[in-house]
């Protein structure tokens, strides 16, 4: 089995969170397993001081002074296609068109590896009419979702074979989910991201809340981590002077940067909500709750049923914008102790087993090996 030389190029210039997201995690984890080098190409977007989790890799920084992001990088692959084994990119982007047609022409050995990071109403608006968008998918040698919904979505639409990867988890990143115990958490409701933008749905979750809290036999809290958008600050002035009693249990420290101090939140929390509408795929932050033992709560999104083994591991909502079904589901939950601390060792079996990264690479190892003995074009044959 040879070794392979990676090459990562954003769609748009990188920022130093995703360093530590599945766009480069993914990448970089097959580089620790069979690669020799890992690149990753973007104009500078700040600092990157998460950097320094991953070992071994470099950045190379475009210039961008006359080109675009993407034109750059496009000049970037003629100049070293020959040295690029695996070119990796992330979503099904009109502007990777013509970066993956340059690479195929110079280098129809190398091999493009496609992770979608979509859900099934982004997949359903793709211009696959449109002859070079076409071309662009049938020119990725391996294609990657990340929920088995819309896996099995895509081979009925695209007539191809579509590769189950989820967001998972590297755990050398993460050295407190060896150390977690159940005996550390607290009766805490955790959610994470963008509180307040259009697809979180987050006042399903406030107010869900609210409606719950008469019916707790113990006195629960919720704390929304993440950037507040003044919408929902709005919002959340309000509630609070309509509901000052529930509102002193509700936390919004806003955005988390730390890593440590982040993890401290998973290790407390006994359940994880998501009130969304859509995700780009299977959430980052599931993983992250999951493997510190919190039991998910979640809307019907593309890999709700992989979040929770089909409901095994959780509770699922089946409708959307829905605050007294998801109220219902959620008081549920926080009553069911027994539940909630069986299912804290259950949960991180399951993703020890499935949503481990160091699995997936290996895996992938495997897509790579079959790709590469077949750049005659019969990769792409179902």
């Amino acid at each position: 089995m040879r070794r392979c030389n990676i090459c990562v190029i954003p769609a748009y210039p990188l920022e130093n969170v995703q360093l530590i997201k599945d766009r480069i995690v993914i990448p970089y984890v097959c580089y620790r397993h069979f690669g020799s080098s890992m690149v990753i190409v973007s104009q500078k977007n700040g600092e990157y001081p998460y950097l320094d989790f991953l070992q071994g890799i470099s950045l190379c920084f475009l210039p961008c002074a006359e080109r675009t992001h993407m034109q750059e990088a496009e000049q970037y692959v003629e100049r070293n296609h020959a040295e690029i084994d695996m070119l990796f990119l992330f979503g099904a982007r009109l502007e990777y068109i013509e970066l993956a047609r340059i690479y195929k022409t110079l280098n129809p050995g190398g091999i493009i590896y496609l992770k979608l990071d979509a859900n099934s109403g982004w997949m359903n608006a793709l211009p696959l009419e449109d002859e070079k968008y076409a071309d662009f998918l049938y020119r990725a040698d391996i294609i990657s979702c990340e929920s088995r919904r819309l896996q099995s979505f895509l081979y009925q639409k695209w007539k191809r074979r579509i590769e189950y990867v989820p967001n998972g988890i590297y755990f050398p990143f993460y050295p407190s989910m060896q150390t977690c115990s159940y005996e550390e958490k607290e009766n805490m409701i955790l959610t994470v991201g963008r509180i307040g933008s259009a697809q979180k749905d987050s006042h399903v979750l406030l107010y869900a809340f609210a409606l719950s809290f008469p019916y707790f036999k113990e006195k629960w809290k919720l704390v929304m981590a993440g950037a507040v958008t003044p919408e929902f600050q709005k919002l959340f002035d309000a509630f609070c002077g309509e509901f000052p009693e529930i509102a002193a249990y509700i936390q919004l420290p806003g955005q988390i940067t730390d890593r440590n101090s982040l993890c401290a939140y998973y290790r407390k929390a006994k359940i994880f909500a998501l009130t969304s509408q859509m995700e780009g795929g299977l959430p980052n932050v599931y993983a992250e709750a999951a493997g510190h033992g919190c039991t998910v709560i979640t809307t019907n999104i593309d890999a709700a049923a992989d979040m929770t083994d089909e409901g095994r591991l959780g509770k699922i909502v089946e409708t959307f914008d829905d605050i007294p079904a998801y109220a219902k589901a959620l008081s549920g939950l926080c009553a069911d102790k027994e539940y909630l601390e069986r299912n804290f060792y259950n949960i991180r079996k399951y993703i020890d087993e499935y949503f481990n990264y160091d699995h997936i690479a290996e895996r992938l190892h495997i897509l790579f090996e079959l790709a590469d003995g077949g750049s005659d074009g019969s990769r792409h044959e179902n």
